[in-house]
């Protein structure tokens, strides 16, 4: 499958060759501004090595941070420690990561004007290149900024090297393993969260790395760098399957492809989010392949859709929202095609929704099985909600409830918002209800865009109220940035949603303060906890209101009825080319 999407890929490049000859906007401006991306990268890599670097006999990751040796370590003025060289650090990270978006935002418009002319290739390859040296760079940076990579590598050798079950066993039982040591302590004792698929993974990849700390990182980091390369291409297949314009191709998945969040995350500190991704996106391709053949509403058109996205929630579930909003397409797709006279028939959707339930459940039993054989139901169930992501809160709305009382008592009528089962119902309502409101634009047209869609604004009513939230969940929202483009012109929601997820990529970034300088803030106990306001506020209040600005006030009000029209073309559109 992937062979055929590479040679689709070549394929299209090679047909833009004939057009390479006309007149283009001079390619220098978005030199310029891909070479200030790289050297901000270069010095974003000095901070992180500052601050979370460890030591190696690689002699290439010990020069690859030269260039910002200038960087000072400590911008205050009194007694150095490591709470102010953190707080610098993360104040060199903020304003080197807005270099990284206004040249990836200026680097987005000069493509998609260059574009304009009709050649692509050259453009591709500035993306493709772009990709890899970055990559490279992130790859032999000897820092890393989370510990996931050793979670995932203590969970593979529990498994491969002493025979546990990671699912039960947690990482205290063999203190004496090499990773125990680089692990956090609080998930010394904390089983695996992660769906069987990643354990396999993460096992195969854990005994390639081996005992060293840079080769392991490295070869987590070469997974990443790979499952980013076959999203890039996915989402260009899936693109022009759905008859995007070449120039929606190319500046979808430049947006993808070169956004900070999704390098960083990904290259550099090697989440398997990347891997759930992965999943997600060859289901978009298979369900837009299907559109595209007719054969959408046959078990040989939504089934390996089913398994695609049934085997990202078996990596991360928090890929769940995207089974549903599938299954409602499909059923209210059917439902239309065997419609007659007004009268709405029900049996066949209500079967493809069946056989599309019972494959899930058969493939999930299938993967958890051989894990949970000689488990009890409640040590299963247990197994699951003991998590710290089950039962507390970081980075969230509900943690600014609770550090605030924990140093000031909150007034009694505000006390009911420092429970965790209360938000753990906002969670699932915020989640739900973009569903539940997305059935309206999925009878108007059950595509692969609103699909993509609707599972986007789940994603993001999750991720504002999740009491449980870390930076690099925004890479599930970019992948699907690139199918919110139209046909024709985008609506005012999925134009808002774009823009709600870009900005929200790099407004996750601030959720770092927790872990480099908050942490210490709260052992200190000290007299105000405003910085936890000021923190989930600006993140996660800044795309909130982007996405408001943008719904309400872009396009201007005096082109309302041009939208209007337009969007109903879009939709009708859609609804004929995919």
């Amino acid at each position: 499958m992937l062979e055929n999407i590479i040679k689709n890929v070549d394929s299209s490049l090679s047909n833009d060759n004939a057009s390479d000859q006309q007149k283009n906007p001079a390619l220098w401006p978005i030199l310029v501004s891909a070479a200030v991306f790289v050297l901000s990268i270069l010095f974003f890599d000095s901070v992180l090595h500052n601050i979370s670097g460890f030591k190696t006999s690689v002699w290439i990751s010990n020069k690859i941070t030269w260039l910002g040796r200038w960087i000072p370590v400590d911008l205050t003025s009194g007694v150095h420690s490591r709470l102010t060289m953190h707080k610098t650090g993360f104040i060199e990270m903020l304003l080197l990561l807005g270099m990284m978006f206004a040249a990836y935002g200026v680097c987005a418009w000069l493509i998609y004007r260059r574009a304009k002319s009709g050649s692509q290739t050259s453009l591709f390859w500035l993306i493709w290149s772009g990709v890899l040296i970055v990559s490279i760079i992130y790859m032999l940076t000897p820092a890393i900024m989370t510990t996931d990579v050793y979670s995932y590598s203590s969970y593979g050798r529990l498994l491969a090297l002493y025979h546990a079950n990671p699912y039960f066993v947690p990482p205290t039982a063999f203190p004496h393993d090499v990773v125990y040591q680089w692990l956090q302590p609080e998930w010394r004792k904390v089983v695996s969260i992660y769906g069987p698929i990643w354990t396999v993974v993460g096992t195969l990849l854990a005994l390639i790395g081996g005992s060293s700390q840079l080769g392991l990182v490295i070869v987590f980091r070469c997974f990443a760098l790979l499952c980013h390369l076959i999203n890039i291409a996915l989402i260009i297949a899936t693109l022009r399957t759905m008859k995007r314009s070449p120039r929606l191709v190319l500046l979808g998945a430049f947006l993808y492809a070169w956004n900070p969040l999704v390098l960083m995350e990904t290259v550099f500190n090697a989440h398997n989010d990347i891997f759930m991704v992965t999943f997600l996106l060859l289901g978009f391709y298979f369900c837009a392949r299907a559109q595209q053949k007719g054969t959408f509403l046959q078990w040989r058109g939504y089934l390996p859709p089913i398994v695609a996205f049934t085997a990202a929630v078996l990596v991360k579930f928090s890929a769940a929202p995207v089974l549903p909003v599938f299954v409602l397409a499909v059923g209210i797709a059917t439902i239309q095609a065997d419609s007659k006279n007004g009268k709405l028939v029900w049996q066949r959707a209500m079967r493809s929704a069946v056989i599309a339930t019972a494959v899930f459940v058969v493939l999930t039993l299938a993967c958890y099985g051989p894990f949970w054989i000689g488990h009890s139901f409640q040590d299963i169930v247990r197994g699951f909600t003991t998590l710290p992501s089950a039962s507390d809160s970081t980075n969230s709305i509900l943690s600014v409830f609770k550090n605030y009382n924990n140093g000031h008592a909150l007034p009694a009528a505000l006390n009911i918002f420092k429970s965790r089962p209360l938000w753990n119902i906002i969670n699932i309502l915020a989640m739900v209800l973009p569903i539940v409101i997305g059935c309206v634009y999925l009878w108007r047209a059950p595509n692969t865009r609103t699909i993509a869609i609707v599972t986007l604004a789940s994603f993001g009513g999750f991720l504002l109220s999740t009491p449980w939230f870390f930076s690099w969940y925004l890479v599930w929202m970019v992948a699907l940035v690139p199918f919110c483009f139209s046909a024709t012109r985008m609506g005012r929601f999925s134009r808002a949603l774009l823009a709600f997820s870009l900005a929200f990529s790099a407004t996750a970034f601030i959720s770092y303060y927790t872990t480099m300088v908050g942490w210490m803030l709260l052992l200190l106990k000290p007299p105000a906890l405003t910085w936890n306001i000021w923190l989930n506020l600006s993140m996660l209040g800044i795309p909130t209101a982007v996405f408001i600005i943008v719904w309400c006030f872009w396009p201007p009000a005096k082109n309302a009825a041009q939208t209007q029209i337009a969007s109903s073309q879009s939709v009708a559109a859609g609804t004929v080319s995919e």
